[in-house]
Parts: structure tokens; C-alpha cells; sequence
């Protein structure tokens, strides 16, 4: 790598030459079992759970080849015969595993076919034709990958979100983790703009962990290491057909939703559709554990719009992380409590088995329609059942105390550090149109272009604010956005689960609607253009998001600091 982080790429047309692609699939006829109605949990889903397969580095490098085609054929998803855009034909992708300082050397090979100038023309429209974009989304079927969450470089074939692997090519990943890389629970997943949605919303995602130094660990988080399970939380939404070829499917839900669901159409939303959360492409799976057992639980929320509470019955949920970054200390939730996981949240939680034998529900617990992101009334949500059963085990929890050591950059206060000041306005409009008008999905009031960008310097530590808004007087009904930034993480505040405040480490943040948030970040290490977005996955696609550029020194035609002109 030069010192400017800049990689050479090889043209995919050469890579391809050496690895033939295998041709594309036949769809599979979906019949009545992909209709939009309950799915029957005891028929297709209470199967054992499975840990996603693994992937893990060897002498420093993880060598790999990640394919990007349509689902296996004998791939069914509540009895449907699915036909979606996956990781090597599975609902879920592989979890990678690697040490700090290894290398991520991935072959992105995409294997979907290439679609007619007709069918990219309306995919295009369905996007166009709902918001006002500045820029051409591309197809459906182009991708790339993102590391979410890892702080590497952005550019050249790292974890580079501006690149375009159209069908039927490839292209060489070489992605270093820095060997002062906090370990933790991070993810992949594609990230091209136009595809985002519909390709997060069929499965495109999986785990990526960075894996702990056992001896630096407690021995009781050592022991919960042993029984890790990790939790891709999924909500794949596929059509009457078993595909997912509409982005308006990804929308909220609304009472023309509701009629399209009804009649089996296209642009049923997922409140309606009643599909059921997966987790790692399982329908509620069952967990086994032993009395006093204690396992760590790697949560992911994968899904492209949805809030997952997370909550066990009868068991407390043991917090020791927030987006891949240890706590320095356990936060400890109740049964009564939950975890919230917000689209592109982490939490690793510790789950200490009741003494009492028994099944035990794993449930997302119920949100009022202020808090969730579809802005409708979600009832409670089976995820999967716990079967406490067995000879009893006598293993104990870590402390804080014990924890404290595991802090990723203990003493790091950047509130007293920060001197330049940031914004990032998201705003969610209508145009005037009484008839086929669209929305505007923004950032500091512009869509997705790249050709503006927000220029930062490198080293600096910076205050962001972050602010959501409506049309000019609008007050009430102001959705939320997720702000999500690559590369650098950044220091927030939270109410821990006494109620008290808590300066957390996160990459991905949560925005109420009329609210504004303040967070810290610097910008070590590397330099290069990358995204900061919204993870509600369809607002990204419509253009709520910003290109930035890390620079060490700042263009003299640059944007202003705080970004661009209102």
C-alpha cells in the first residue's frame, strides 16, 4: 500500500478470464407457499439453531471467494422456494474470522446475470420515479462490499464503497486490519447505491469478527467464549414470487400496503406482508442450554428497517459491547428490559441459563408506532426459543471490574478534544405535486452526488451534530433516521439500564424525529473518500447520503466545515 492508502486494481474482465462464473439459475415456480400469510412456525421453522459457517484466517491472511448469486434451488424460506440475490446461494453469508493485523484477501465474485436495458430502465424508474436523485442508481444486480464498522482505509480495493462490480465479473479485496484493531462483532454487507435495500433485504450480509486475545480476556468471558452464537437478525423480504425485485416493497407500511399484501401484488411492505424475522435465515430456531450455563451472543441487526428489541424471558441480558467496541464494564438488563438494536447496531450480550429447566422465549418486544421505524404499532415477535435442560453447570459471570482492562481506548474523551463542528441535517420531504410527486431524501438539504463532498482533516477531532426534519413548519410526524459513518467510529451518549447517562463508543446511531444528538469523532490513520449515511436502507438508495474525504490538507475549493451551504 502507498502512503496515500491507495491500491492498484486489476480490471474484473481479467479476473474473470480466470475464474469462470457458473450460469444463472432457473427460477423456481413459487406456487401458493410464497403468498403473503402466516407462516406456519412448527412446519418451517423450531429446527436446532445454526451458527452461520465459518470462515477464519490462516497465518495472517483470510483467503476467500464470496459469490453473489441467486439462492441454491432447494432453498425455502417459510415453504417459498426463494429466488434472491445471497452469499454463495445461502440466506445468510459466511462469518469471517480474523486477527488484528490480518489480511482480508476476498474475491467478490458476481455471479448474477446481467439484466436486459429494459429491466434496468425500470429499476431505475422505481427509484426516480419516488425520489428527487441528483445521481443514476445502479441495477439491481451490480454490488461491492463493506466492512461495517472496521476502521481500515477506504480506498482502492479496501473496504472502498465507491466501487461497481457489475454482473458477471469480479474483483480482488484486499482489506488489512490494523494490528491495534480493537477486537469485536462487526459485519459485511453490499453497498452499492441504487441496490443497497433490495440487496441487505434478500440476505447480502454476514459477520465479521475480529477476534480477542484469550489472554487478555477474564477466564469467565473466556469460558463464554467457548459457547459463542452468533445472531444475523434478518428481515428478507421476498415477493409472491420469492423474489425481491421492488423497492417499494422496502417502504413504510401504509393502508395501500396493506391492499397490495391482500391481493398478492407487488409493493407489499413487511408489517403485511407477515414475514417473520429471521435470524442467520432461521425461522424461529431453538437454543439449547444447560442450567447456569453462560453463553456470549453476538447480536446483529441486519435487517434494511427495523428495530429489534431484544429481550429473553425470565433472564437478564449482560451487555459487555455496542457495535463491536467493548464496554469496559457489564451493563446489565433486566427481564423486564430489553436491547435495542437499530439497523446496523451490535451488542454482545453474556446469557447466564435459568437454574430452572423450561422453554424460554427470545422475543422482539412490542414498539408503539412513535418508536418505530415503520411508524406503526409492532406486537410482540417470536425470534427463537430457548430449552433450558440438562445436567446443571456452575459458571460464573465477569465483572466490571474484570471488564475494565477490555476498554478499546480507555481515558479517550473527545469532548474536551474537539474543535471543528460538523452537521448533518436529515430531512425527509414532499415536493408540492398533488399528483405523482416525489420526496426529497436528503442531507443538509442535497441528495447523494458525488461530486460534493465534505472535506475533514486528518487528525482532527470534531463535534457532529446530527438533526432530524420535515418540510418548513412541520412538527409533528417527523420520521427517525440512523446515521451510520464508515471508518472512524465515534463517542455517544446513552441511558445505561439504571437510567443514567453512559458515554458509549458507536458507528451507528440512532436519530429521533425533531431531534437533534451531538457526537465526537477524530480521523486517525487513514485518508480517502468514503459515505456517511442513513442505514434505513432505502433512504441511502434514494439519497440520504454525503460523500466525505479525509484529507491532509484541505482543497482550497473545498465545502465549508460544516458542510454544505443550507
Amino acid at each position: 500500500m502507498t502512503r496515500s492508502g491507495l491500491i492498484a486494481i486489476l480490471p474484473a474482465t481479467l479476473i474473470l478470464a480466470a475464474s469462470p462464473i457458473a450460469l444463472a439459475q432457473a427460477p423456481p415456480d413459487p406456487g401458493a407457499a410464497c403468498a403473503f400469510r402466516d407462516i406456519d412456525v412448527d412446519a418451517h421453522g423450531r429446527q436446532p439453531f445454526r451458527n452461520p459457517p465459518v470462515e477464519r484466517a490462516q497465518d495472517g491472511r483470510l483467503k476467500s471467494i464470496l459469490g453473489v448469486r441467486y439462492t441454491d434451488p432447494a432453498i425455502r424460506l417459510g415453504g417459498c422456494p426463494v429466488r434472491l440475490r445471497t452469499y454463495n446461494g445461502q440466506l445468510v453469508g459466511p462469518t469471517l474470522r480474523l486477527r488484528p493485523g490480518d489480511t482480508l484477501d476476498l474475491t467478490l465474485r458476481n455471479e448474477l446475470p446481467q439484466e436486459t436495458p429494459a429491466e434496468i430502465a425500470d429499476q431505475i424508474h422505481q427509484e426516480a420515479s419516488q425520489a428527487h436523485i441528483e445521481t443514476r442508481p445502479h441495477s439491481f444486480n451490480t454490488t461491492n462490499l463493506h466492512t461495517h464498522g472496521l476502521h481500515v482505509s477506504p480506498v482502492g480495493n479496501s473496504d472502498n464503497v465507491l466501487l461497481a462490480i457489475h454482473p458477471q465479473s469480479a474483483f480482488p479485496y484486499e482489506i488489512r486490519v490494523p494490528a491495534n484493531h480493537p477486537p469485536g462483532t462487526f459485519w459485511y454487507h453490499a453497498h452499492t447505491h441504487g441496490s443497497t435495500a433490495i440487496q441487505v433485504g434478500s440476505g447480502m450480509a454476514g459477520a465479521l469478527v475480529i477476534e480477542d486475545d484469550e489472554s487478555a480476556l477474564p477466564p469467565a468471558l473466556r469460558e463464554a467464549n467457548r459457547r459463542e452464537k452468533v445472531f444475523v437478525f434478518q428481515t428478507i423480504l421476498y415477493d409472491a414470487q420469492g423474489r425481491a425485485d421492488d423497492i417499494t416493497a422496502f417502504f413504510p407500511d401504509s393502508d395501500a400496503s396493506r391492499r397490495l399484501c391482500d391481493e398478492g401484488k407487488s409493493g407489499c411492505t413487511w408489517h403485511n406482508s407477515k414475514r417473520r424475522t429471521t435470524i442467520n435465515g432461521q425461522i424461529v430456531p431453538v437454543i439449547e442450554m444447560r442450567p447456569g450455563e453462560v453463553q456470549r451472543w453476538r447480536l446483529i441487526d441486519s435487517a434494511f428497517r427495523e428495530t429489534i428489541n431484544v429481550q429473553l424471558e425470565g433472564h437478564s441480558l449482560h451487555e459487555i459491547a455496542l457495535d463491536g467496541l467493548y464496554l469496559g464494564k457489564v451493563d446489565t438488563w433486566s427481564p423486564g428490559q430489553y436491547v435495542a438494536l437499530q439497523p446496523g447496531y451490535r451488542s454482545d450480550v453474556l446469557v447466564k441459563a435459568s437454574s430452572k429447566p423450561g422453554t424460554y422465549r427470545l422475543l422482539d418486544a412490542p414498539s408503539s408506532a412513535g418508536a418505530s421505524l415503520r411508524g406503526v404499532e409492532e406486537p410482540e415477535n417470536l425470534l427463537a426459543e430457548v430449552v433450558v435442560r440438562g445436567a446443571p453447570m456452575e459458571i460464573l459471570l465477569p465483572t466490571s471490574e474484570q471488564m475494565a482492562a477490555l476498554a478499546p481506548f480507555p481515558g479517550a474523551d473527545l469532548r474536551d478534544k474537539a474543535v471543528g463542528v460538523q452537521e448533518a441535517v436529515f430531512k425527509l420531504g414532499s415536493d408540492l405535486q398533488k399528483e405523482g410527486g416525489r420526496n426529497y431524501f436528503q442531507i443538509n438539504y442535497h441528495a447523494f452526488n458525488p461530486s460534493r463532498i465534505r472535506f475533514l482533516q486528518l487528525g482532527a477531532t470534531d463535534r457532529w451534530t446530527l438533526t432530524t426534519v420535515g418540510d418548513p413548519g412541520q412538527t409533528k410526524g417527523i420520521p427517525p433516521h440512523v446515521f451510520h459513518i464508515h471508518v472512524n467510529p465515534f463517542q455517544a451518549t446513552r441511558p445505561d439500564p439504571s437510567g443514567q447517562t453512559e458515554t458509549v463508543w458507536k458507528d451507528t446511531l440512532l436519530v429521533p424525529g425533531g431531534q437533534s444528538l451531538s457526537i465526537y469523532t477524530r480521523y486517525l490513520d487513514y485518508i480517502g473518500q468514503f459515505v456517511m449515511h442513513c442505514h434505513i436502507l432505502d433512504h441511502e438508495d434514494l439519497g440520504m447520503m454525503e460523500l466525505v474525504e479525509v484529507v491532509g490538507e484541505r482543497p482550497a475549493t473545498s465545502l465549508p466545515a460544516h458542510g454544505p451551504p443550507h
